[in-house]
C-alpha cells in the first residue's frame, strides 16, 4: 500500500513538472514551437520560415544553467538567459530556428547532469543536434543551412558541420572552439568525455566560418579565440572582435549590424 502510494507520488510530481515546464515555455513573436524527437533526446526548437525550399539558419543554444556554483551541477540546464532566441529574433533572414541542446526547455529518462558537465560536447549530444538539424532541413524543404553557435553551442556547430555536407557556414558567438584549451586557461577539469572542434583541424579548415570574439569576455577571451582561428591556416575562417562585448552582454542590440554584412 505504501509504495503504491509513494508511486502515485512520485508520477503525480512528474506530471506537474511536465505541466509546469511546458507552461513555462518561451512565445517568441512570429516563432512555433516544436519538439524534435530523436533517438537519444528530444530537443527544443522555435522556427520562423517565410518560405519553405530556401536555406535555414539555425542558431544552437550554449551549455545553459550547466552548474549551480563550482562544485555543484544543476539538474535543469535550461539557460536562465534567453540571449541566444533573442539573437535569432533579430535575425531578418528568411528562415530562422533556434535549436535547444538536449535537456534544456523539455527533459526525457536520458537527461542527467553528465550531459551537460564533462559529456557536454558526447557523441551522442552532438549525433542528436544533427539529427534534429536534418530533421528540420527536410521539414522545410531547405538545401542548406548556416548555423550560429553561442558559447558551447559553438563546438556543436563546428562538431555538427563536419557531419552534414549541406551546412553552407558557422558562426560562433563567444565560442567554445577548444574546450581543452578553455578548461587548461581557467585551470577546471577537463571536460573529459566531450568530442573537441580542436581535434578536427584539417576537415575544419575547409568550413567557411566567422567566429565573433566579445573584447570585454572573461569566459571565452579573445586571446583563445585567435589562437584556434589562426591555427586552422584557412583563408575560410576569420574572428571578428566586438568592443565591449562579454560573454553574455552587449550582442543582441548590435547584432543586425554584425550578421547582415556577412548574408
Amino acid at each position: 500500500m505504501v509504495k503504491k502510494m509513494l508511486q502515485r507520488v512520485f508520477f503525480l510530481f512528474l506530471f506537474l513538472s511536465v505541466l509546469q515546464a511546458c507552461a513555462s515555455l518561451p512565445e517568441p513573436e512570429g516563432f512555433s514551437y516544436q519538439e524534435i524527437k530523436t533517438n537519444e533526446f528530444s530537443l527544443a526548437s522555435w522556427a520562423r520560415i517565410s518560405e519553405k525550399g530556401r536555406p535555414l539558419r539555425i542558431y544552437i543554444e550554449g551549455d545553459g544553467f550547466a552548474w549551480i556554483n563550482a562544485y555543484t551541477p544543476s539538474q535543469d540546464p535550461t539557460p536562465s538567459e534567453l540571449m541566444v532566441l533573442d539573437l535569432a529574433q533579430r535575425d531578418t533572414s528568411a528562415n530562422v530556428v533556434y535549436l535547444a541542446r538536449p535537456c534544456q526547455f523539455v527533459s526525457s529518462r536520458e537527461c542527467r547532469p553528465y550531459y551537460w558537465t564533462i559529456g557536454r560536447f558526447a557523441k551522442q549530444v552532438v549525433v542528436s543536434e544533427i539529427e534534429a538539424i536534418r530533421a528540420l532541413m527536410e521539414q522545410y524543404k531547405a538545401p542548406s543551412a548556416e548555423l550560429v553557435g553561442y558559447s558551447g553551442g559553438g563546438a556543436v556547430a563546428l562538431l555538427a558541420a563536419l557531419k552534414i555536407p549541406e551546412i553552407s557556414k558557422v558562426y560562433t558567438v563567444a565560442g567554445v572552439l577548444d574546450h581543452q584549451a578553455w578548461t587548461s586557461y581557467h585551470k577546471d577539469s577537463p571536460l573529459t568525455d566531450s568530442l573537441n572542434p580542436a581535434n578536427y583541424k584539417k576537415k575544419l579548415m575547409k568550413i567557411p566560418q566567422t567566429h565573433f570574439a566579445g573584447n570585454a569576455d572573461k569566459n571565452i577571451p579573445v586571446s583563445l579565440t585567435e589562437k584556434f582561428v589562426y591555427s586552422l591556416k584557412s583563408d575560410r575562417a576569420e574572428i571578428i572582435v566586438v568592443p565591449d562585448a562579454s560573454h553574455n552582454k552587449g550582442w543582441v542590440g548590435i547584432w543586425n549590424r554584425l550578421i547582415e554584412p556577412l548574408k
